[in-house]
C-alpha cells in the first residue's frame, strides 16, 4: 500500500468533518479502495461521529438563533431610543410654542383674551402669516413664521383701539394695522370694519397702489400693499362709497390715529 493505515486513520476525522485538504481527502479515498480493514474502520467512525455532528449542528443552530435575537434586540432598542428622543424633542418644541399649523401658533399669543376671535388673516409668504383678532376692546395683530421646528408666533405689540364699543354711531373703523418688513421687502396690512349699511365699497391708496373692494356691514375687509423698504405709511388715502358711488366717508389722521370721518356731516 502506498500509505500507512495509522496515517490514513489520523486523516479520517478531518475528512468526515470536511476539514481536510483536497490532497488529504484523495489520499484517504485511494487507501480505502485498497484496504478493507480501514474501510470498515472509516464506516464505524462515521457512525460514531454522527451524533456528535448532530449535537454540533444543534448547538450551532442555537448560536445562530441567539445571535439573531441579540441583533433584533439591538435594532429594537435603537428604534425605542430614537422614538423616545423624537417624543422628548417634540414635547420640548411644543412647550416652547412651536405648532404644526400657523393658526394654532397664532392662538398662543399671550396678549389674546378668551373672547378673542380671528376676523382676518393674510398669508404674505409661504412661511409668514398674519392674523387679526377682535379682542372685544381692541384689535390684536399677530404674525407667525414657519421655522425648522414648526410654526412660531411673534407679537407685533400692537393693540388697536376698538372705537365702536366706546362711541355710538361709528360707521367705519380700522380693525388694526401693521407695516412689516423682512429682508428687502415689506407689506402693509389695512383691515377695515364697516358698520354703516349704506357703505358698499371702499377705495384705499397706499405707496402709490390703489385697491377697491366691495364691503358688507359687520365684516372686516383686509387691504394689503407691497411696502417699499424704508418708507412709512403716512400718505394713506381711503374713501368709502355708497351704492350710487357717492363718497360718504374718508380716512383722516387725528392725534396720530386713523379715523374714518363722515363726509355727509
Amino acid at each position: 500500500m502506498k500509505y500507512r493505515c495509522d496515517m490514513v486513520k489520523d486523516l479520517m476525522p478531518l475528512c468526515l468533518d470536511h476539514e481536510a485538504s483536497e490532497s488529504s481527502e484523495q489520499t484517504v479515498i485511494e487507501h480505502l479502495a485498497e484496504c478493507k480493514e480501514c474501510s470498515k474502520y472509516y464506516e464505524a467512525l462515521g457512525k460514531e461521529m454522527e451524533p456528535i455532528k448532530e449535537q454540533d449542528d444543534k448547538e450551532n443552530k442555537y448560536v445562530r438563533l441567539a445571535s439573531k435575537l441579540r441583533k433584533k434586540r439591538k435594532i429594537t432598542a435603537a428604534f425605542i431610543t430614537l422614538f423616545i428622543w423624537i417624543f422628548c424633542f417634540s414635547c420640548l418644541c411644543y412647550a416652547n410654542g412651536y405648532r404644526l399649523s400657523s393658526k394654532a401658533a397664532a392662538d398662543l399669543s399671550g396678549r389674546l383674551k378668551d373672547v378673542s376671535q380671528i376676523v382676518a388673516c393674510y398669508e404674505w409668504k409661504d412661511d409668514l402669516h398674519f392674523y387679526i383678532y377682535d379682542s372685544y376692546s381692541c384689535y390684536d395683530v399677530v404674525y407667525v413664521e414657519r421655522t425648522l421646528l414648526g410654526w412660531k408666533q411673534f407679537d407685533t405689540y400692537l393693540n388697536w383701539p376698538k372705537w365702536s364699543i366706546y362711541e355710538e354711531n361709528i360707521g367705519i373703523e380700522m380693525a388694526g394695522s401693521t407695516l412689516h418688513f423682512r429682508y428687502d421687502e415689506g407689506v402693509q396690512l389695512l383691515p377695515v370694519r364697516v358698520y354703516d349699511e349704506n357703505v358698499k365699497s371702499i377705495e384705499v391708496t397706499c405707496f402709490g397702489q390703489t385697491q377697491t373692494k366691495e364691503v358688507s356691514s359687520g365684516e372686516v375687509v383686509l387691504f394689503t400693499f407691497d411696502a417699499p423698504l424704508g418708507q412709512s405709511n403716512e400718505e394713506v388715502e381711503a374713501t368709502a362709497y355708497d351704492e350710487s358711488g357717492n363718497a360718504v366717508y374718508r380716512l383722516e389722521i387725528q392725534n396720530g390715529m386713523w379715523i374714518w370721518v363722515s363726509i355727509l356731516q
